[in-house]
């Protein structure tokens, strides 16, 4: 229906633009733009590191396709008795639910993993203040959001290969990238930000954030051609 039927279909990420050309829809049709999302007020200062204390956090949704079993047991093997992993987020079916219990029970006994549950969208910012690392490990990600918010804050991401997280950030200078659905490469990562990671410019991250008013005039422009190739092509 779209690629037969449609005018312009914005992409928020190369990967989902690919496969939809793949499908049959006419590249000239796609217009890449990744979103873009409100700021927060101030960006804090990065936190100090004490010792390899390093503060890893996600904030998302508690479900598979977030991968935060890869995450958790990445986490878990890590040998940083003094790093921290913060999961902020909750689950919102009866799949989720018993997904997160699983992963509850199995990582009980890890005194430096913390669930935080859900908490309201306008405390994600001051509850992300004190953490260093923000850490995404989903298997498909159009667009992530924790991601944004993330370097929104001034905080470094560690993100698999996704999809979306390859658009927002650059290896090696505002995170780390690393391989989908691979436990030991996450902690391989993990290990190597835990001893070389002494500090953070805020300024790399948050150059790399698409505010949400430049976003909607972005939008509001590609909705204007549209239209007026629309007309043009449709016109008696």
């Amino acid at each position: 229906a779209i690629t037969s039927k449609c005018d312009r279909m914005i992409a928020p990420c190369r990967r989902l633009a690919e496969s939809m050309i793949r499908n049959g829809l006419p590249e000239e049709k796609v217009t890449l733009l990744p979103h873009g999302i409100p700021l927060p007020e101030k960006v804090p200062p990065f936190p100090p590191i004490v010792d390899g204390g390093v503060r890893f956090f996600y904030v998302g949704r508690i479900c598979y396709v977030k991968g935060l079993h890869i995450l958790l047991e990445a986490f878990h093997r890590l040998d940083a008795p003094r790093a921290e992993l913060h999961l902020i987020g909750g689950a919102a079916t009866k799949g989720e639910r018993r997904y997160e219990a699983r992963l509850r029970r199995r990582y009980a006994r890890d005194p430096r993993i913390t669930w935080h549950g859900k908490v309201r969208p306008e405390e994600v910012y001051k509850m992300t203040e004190k953490y260093h690392v923000s850490s995404s490990s989903a298997f498909l990600e159009a667009f992530g959001l924790n991601i944004s918010e993330a370097l929104a804050m001034g905080k470094p991401v560690l993100a698999t290969r996704n999809g979306g997280a390859e658009m927002q950030m650059e290896d090696g200078v505002t995170g780390w990238l690393v391989p989908s659905n691979d436990v030991e490469a996450m902690r391989r990562k993990m290990d190597e930000i835990v001893h070389t990671l002494h500090g953070f410019d805020t300024q790399l991250a948050t150059r790399a954030v698409v505010p949400i008013d430049r976003h909607c005039r972005a939008l509001w422009e590609i909705y204007e051609q549209t239209l007026i190739h629309h007309n043009t092509q449709t016109r008696p």
